[in-house]
């Protein structure tokens, strides 16, 4: 009795399975009436189901792709669009569609290939009838200062007599940027900076049994960055660049002059300069939600060599730029010479939020040894003459229009001096304190 309950069970298994399945026809005409309504959400859903049954069509997937544009999660519209193209290339509000999605998801790159290929009309639409050849401009502004302003006035060094070295505790500094990117092709594009940064030090030295403190020892430092950015398949950017670093600093020297006149000793005071340069290559993949990059450098900073490999993810929750989060994994290697190296594992978190419809919150936290370290595909170097083993930060980003973002940024670090021996031999004298940065920056896209 129970064995033949079961087999009709199981033959009416199949029975109910047909009668779930949907015909072409019927999807059609469910998802045009929820389509007409504006019903997004039931219209995702039903075209869903008829997707995993096997059932796929070109107004199926456009409007899935205007119902998640509606909704905002561009990610998905973008894979929608893209999939009614390639059943039907022909219709122009497609394309619209499938630009607008890539800008307002920030895929640029994406974007100005999609619109390269408008009809003239649509262009004219659009706006966009001639893509200009300058695409950015930026202006910046960072000041960096000790919290406590002890840990220069008080500086009490705890090294013995006789040991040859220095130690540097940065005091303040000034910091300007101007970044101009350059558009050459749609999927080609230019961004170069230069900054000019001012730095007070506190410099402890000895030499000879001399012993030096000047707690307003002044250096500066020119920068030049250059990067192009390739968009080489779907979704699929190569980056690569340079970051040339000229630092200047006073030198002391004694001058003596000899016979025929009797010998007297001058102190003269030049300004010395050393360059360093490094290069980075960057590969960047966009998926649905996520973005996955990997980063190396290899150069010089400081006359010590370094190799660093970045690992990166970017999640978008919900397909679009109100809510993202971005982690990088670093390891970073300094070659001192003669044998003497180091490896620190760096790790930065991001986290993004719209807030209203012209501003995003963004916080931030980075963890482990910053000493001669890279970020942001070069464009960051952090070379100061301390160790920054921490920092924490936010910034709010306002768009006051569509072409001008201003940037707000606050960061409070964790630092660390200690005296460097000439001789190779444990560091002396470890000093730590905080400093904290305030950054301005404007931006305008054209």
């Amino acid at each position: 009795m129970y064995r033949r309950l079961i087999f009709i069970a199981l033959l009416a298994i199949p029975g109910a399975f047909v009668q779930a399945q949907q015909s072409l026809p019927q999807v059609d005409a469910k998802t045009y009436e929820l389509f007409q309504q504006g019903a997004w959400d039931r219209l995702i859903e039903e075209g869903n189901k008829a997707i995993q049954q096997g059932i796929d069509f070109y107004y199926l997937r456009v409007r899935m792709g205007i119902a998640h544009y509606e909704k905002r999660n561009y990610h998905a519209a973008i894979r929608h669009f893209e999939k009614a193209r390639k059943l039907n290339d022909s219709e122009s509000y497609v394309q619209e569609y499938l630009y607008y999605a890539n800008l307002f998801s920030g895929r640029s790159a994406e974007a100005k290939v999609i619109a390269a290929g408008f009809d003239p009309v649509l262009k004219k639409k659009t706006g966009i009838e001639k893509l200009p050849v300058v695409s950015r401009l930026d202006l910046a502004y960072n000041f960096t200062g000790q919290i406590d302003p002890s840990v220069i006035e008080d500086f009490n060094p705890d090294v013995p007599i006789g040991t040859d070295g220095s130690q540097f505790i940065p005091d303040y500094h000034h910091y300007y940027f101007g970044g101009l990117g350059l558009d050459l092709s749609p999927r080609f594009s230019i961004y170069q900076g230069y900054s000019y940064l001012q730095v007070s030090h506190l410099l402890y030295s000895q030499s000879a049994n001399e012993q030096i403190l000047d707690k307003t020892f002044a250096s500066s430092v020119h920068q030049y960055y250059v990067a192009a950015n390739l968009l080489i398949g779907k979704g699929l950017t190569l980056l690569g660049g340079l970051h040339f670093v000229r630092r200047i600093f006073p030198v002391t020297s004694t001058i003596t002059s000899g016979p025929p006149g009797p010998s007297v000793e001058s102190t003269v005071i030049s300004n010395a300069g050393e360059n360093d340069l490094t290069g980075f290559v960057s590969l960047y993949k966009r998926l649905n939600r996520v973005t996955i990059g990997a980063s190396y450098y290899r150069g010089s900073l400081g006359n010590f060599t370094q190799n660093q490999a970045d690992g990166k993810v970017i999640i978008f929750p919900f397909g679009n730029l109100n809510l993202y989060t971005a982690s990088t994994a670093s390891l970073h290697q300094q070659d001192f010479g003669g044998g003497n190296n180091s490896a620190n594992f760096v790790f930065d978190q991001q986290i993004g939020l719209k807030t209203t419809r012209w501003l995003w919150v963004e916080g931030y936290g980075t963890f482990g040894n910053m000493n001669n370290f890279f970020m942001n595909d070069g464009l960051l170097v952090f070379n100061r003459m301390d160790t920054i083993k921490q920092r924490l930060g936010g910034r709010l980003l306002i768009l006051p229009s569509s072409n001008l973002k201003l940037t707000l940024d606050y960061t409070l670090f964790q630092n660390q001096s200690e005296f460097f021996p000439v001789s190779a031999g444990e560091n002396l004298n470890t000093q730590t304190y905080n400093t904290q940065a305030i950054t301005g920056i404007i931006t305008w896209t054209f």
